[in-house]
């Protein structure tokens, strides 16, 4: 509070803010540019503000930076009398004090543009004198879950930690880059399963470098990430990759590049054989890996005697408990499914 009282009184001393009737409002017309970041002109602003009208404000957009409390209300001391900060202010209070006056990359959802935005850089350069406040100014689109506004009201929502009882978290992870950051994204039970089975294929692609250490940095992802971090285009560079991976039936470079390329997205950052070993929280009571490897052993054994009924009948039985087996020219691998 301490601060934000400060950055009122110098928003004051500048003639960008006055007093008025026990509130401090910040004086829109003082600041010829208001309205840039939203592309808005001084009538819109004030019809998308949805402005409270008072006959102590000089001009209709103007916003209140504090204003007093009743005594059942939370109140501090301030020149003006006790009272309480605005909406905005606190951000630039904050802001200020520790990033500095100016700073690289401010972020926030699509619904924060107007009013909060805009008034965050009206006080923020207003009061220190600077042609911007932040560099870069990045906006993400809504999150809907299957087609439907995420809501409390609703209970149409998932937290972190039940979703990571049912995927790794890297699922997660490939799901919310699937979508541009300013674009909305539908967040699905069937996205998510999705977004396992490319990880599942990705990690596949790997497993015979395993823990290697990746390449550098594929131009295909850096051109996509450079381009307003263009994820949907990083991930299908991604795919590319895998699939060159898988027609050139072996290790190489290409598989190193995936892995760097995918690193770069926080992805593909295990070793693919404890991927392919990850349990969900509700499969915990499934067979060991060392039960699988014994049910693998078997199944070659009966193999080699021909008994395909009892070989069929061990990869069944692993399959109906979530393990699944993939036979290769290297031998038989599984995963839990």
């Amino acid at each position: 509070v301490g601060e934000m009282v400060a950055l009122i009184e110098r928003l004051v001393a500048r003639g960008h803010a006055y007093e008025a009737e026990g509130h401090v409002l910040f004086d829109v017309p003082s600041m010829e540019d208001y309205g840039r970041l939203s592309r808005r002109s001084h009538d819109e602003l004030i019809a998308g503000a949805r402005v409270e009208v008072a006959p102590y404000k000089k001009d209709a957009a103007d916003f209140v930076l504090w204003k007093p409390s009743t005594d059942a209300q939370a109140g501090w001391p301030s020149p003006w009398g006790r009272g309480r900060p605005g909406w905005h202010i606190e951000c630039s209070a904050m802001s200020g004090a520790l990033l500095g006056e100016t700073f690289d990359i401010h972020a926030g959802g699509l619904d924060l543009i107007f009013p909060h935005h805009e008034n965050e850089i009206a006080q923020s350069r207003s009061a220190f004198g600077h042609a911007i406040m932040a560099k870069y100014w990045m906006h993400n689109g809504f999150l809907n879950i299957s087609g439907e506004k995420m809501s409390k009201s609703l209970g149409n929502f998932f937290t972190v930690h039940e979703l990571l009882d049912q995927y790794p978290g890297e699922v997660i992870r490939l799901l919310l880059l699937s979508a541009q950051y300013r674009q909305p994204l539908d967040f699905t039970h069937e996205g998510l399963a999705q977004a396992k089975a490319t990880l599942d294929r990705w990690y596949g692609a790997l497993r015979d470098i395993g823990n290697s250490p990746a390449a550098s940095v594929p131009q295909s992802i850096e051109d996509a990430l450079s381009d307003d971090l263009n994820t949907p285009m990083a991930i299908a560079a991604l795919h590319q990759l895998a699939n060159q991976v898988y027609q050139q039936g072996g290790p190489g470079l290409t598989a190193a590049d995936l892995k760097a390329g995918a690193e770069a997205l926080g992805l593909l950052q295990q070793d693919p054989e404890a991927w392919f070993r990850w349990t969900p929280a509700a499969a915990a009571d499934g067979p060991s890996d060392a039960e699988i490897e014994a049910a693998i052993a078997a199944r070659q054994a009966a193999r080699k005697a021909k008994d395909f009924k009892e070989s069929d009948r061990i990869r069944d039985d692993l399959k109906a408990k979530g393990v699944l087996l993939e036979d290769g020219p290297k031998g038989t691998t599984w995963k839990r499914g």
